[in-house]
């Protein structure tokens, strides 16, 4: 049988990148490193920006970084995968 794209998980890491990098006044620090478990069911995002940047990347109440949260576990979710997501400073 040939493998195809759809049969790939997304890439939780160029997604996260998507959504965050425009909300940013010095995209050029932003990190984003990424951790695979239990068998790559599980995939852990870290997320570091500058401090500057906070404030637009969480938003009003949070909603902001929670949207970012919710399509990320709904790409994972469709994968059959788990994804969190971690702000560092």
């Amino acid at each position: 049988m040939i493998s195809s794209e759809a049969d790939k998980p997304p890439s939780y890491r160029e997604l996260a990148l998507f959504l965050i990098q425009p909300l940013l006044d010095t995209p050029e620090k932003l990190v984003i490193s990424s951790e695979t478990t239990l068998g790559g069911r599980k995939i852990r995002l870290r997320v570091a920006f500058a401090p500057t940047d906070k404030g637009r990347v969480f938003g009003r109440g949070g909603r902001t970084i929670n949207a970012v949260r919710t399509v990320l576990e709904c790409a994972a979710r469709a994968a059959g995968q788990d994804v969190d997501l971690e702000v560092y400073e």
